[in-house]
């Protein structure tokens, strides 16, 4: 802060026991002491507020970020919504044009009711084990922990 040397420092107190004397020097320096330490409370307050608001107009700026990336993505997602809905209803409409468009001459051609489809068969899972690599002859290998198998739906018989 300031540049003093010892040597300089000792003339100013010999000065100031010279000009104050003996009787108020000792509160005269407390006086100076406890001034000069409000000052440098109050110069660490202001930096600790100035880097509060730089760490405040940071986190601002990060929010404002956030807040753009997740309108992006929300509209990303609406987009890629709309589009498969628009997909299923095309397909839905096509179904439904080729069920009408069936001969009537044949029974039991034309739109089905709910009643007269057959019944639909369960699925179940199977998970079968990855193939070695022909180290064991090419049979499965036993399932390991960790390891995922390929899975295949396939209808009952």
């Amino acid at each position: 802060m300031l540049d003093f040397s010892f040597g300089e420092l000792m003339m100013i107190g010999a000065v100031a026991l010279v000009v104050l004397g003996p009787e108020r020097l000792p509160r005269v320096a407390r006086a100076f002491g406890e001034m000069l330490g409000k000052a440098q409370r109050y110069v660490l307050q202001v930096r600790s507020e100035f880097q509060r608001e730089i760490e405040l107009a940071d986190l601002k700026r990060v929010q404002e970020e956030a807040r753009k990336a997740a309108a992006s993505l929300e509209s990303s997602f609406r987009q890629v919504a709309g589009s498969v809905q628009g997909a299923a209803d095309q397909a839905s409409a096509e179904m439904s044009a080729a069920e009408a468009s069936v001969p009537a001459g044949r029974p039991g051609a034309g739109r089905r009711t709910a009643s007269a489809r057959a019944p639909a068969r369960p699925l179940r899972w199977t998970t079968w084990p990855k193939q070695s690599s022909g180290c064991s002859g090419g049979r499965p290998r036993a399932p390991q922990p960790g390891l995922a198998g390929t899975v295949t739906l396939r209808a009952r018989a």
